[in-house]
């Protein structure tokens, strides 16, 4: 069973390491039916061949929609992304309706990337209001950032002195 992240639950984390990253625009993807419903909507972002991630960050601005079948809107807590089948973030904890409900966070996670190097997000509902339909969608500004880690000044200096020794020849 994959780990599943609340989105409010999480408080953020600071690291002393230095950071670097890939920003994804997350505005106007919509959430559809149960996981691995064909009719979800998937992000395939390359991040680098067998890459493991290691941390996460949203900001995730949910509106819940009523489809045409149904006669109330999704609950916002039915929202989830999945990552590579590895981790869930559940965007909402709210047990019912929402429009323009800003859940950030962040979380240390553990998600391995294969040799393609994509990181394959679904976005899904728990629960199907209405088969084929969008429940939920993510309005302007909202992302996901994958933490990268960056370099730390011992690996750049252990760099800079191969390359002087380089230059030393």
């Amino acid at each position: 069973m994959k780990p599943t992240i609340p989105a409010l639950a999480i408080i953020a984390t600071v690291s002393g390491l230095a950071q670097a990253g890939i920003s994804i625009d997350l505005s106007g993807t919509e959430f559809f039916d149960g996981l691995g419903d064909s009719s979800n909507t998937v992000l395939s972002v390359f991040i680098g061949a067998n890459f493991h991630i290691h941390h996460i960050e949203w900001n995730l601005n949910l509106t819940t929609l009523t489809p045409p079948d149904a006669s109330f809107p999704s609950w916002a807590s039915e929202a989830n992304i999945d990552f590579n089948d590895q981790v869930n973030l559940q965007v909402s904890d709210t047990a019912g309706a929402v429009v323009n409900e800003l859940n950030a966070g962040s979380a240390n996670v553990s998600i391995f990337l294969g040799p393609d190097g994509l990181l394959n997000m679904e976005f899904w509902e728990s629960f199907d209001d209405s088969p084929d339909n969008a429940d939920a969608v993510l309005g302007e500004g909202s992302w996901i950032y994958i933490s990268t880690p960056a370099p730390g000044p011992l690996a750049a200096f252990g760099l800079g002195g191969l390359i002087a020794t380089k230059r030393r020849r």
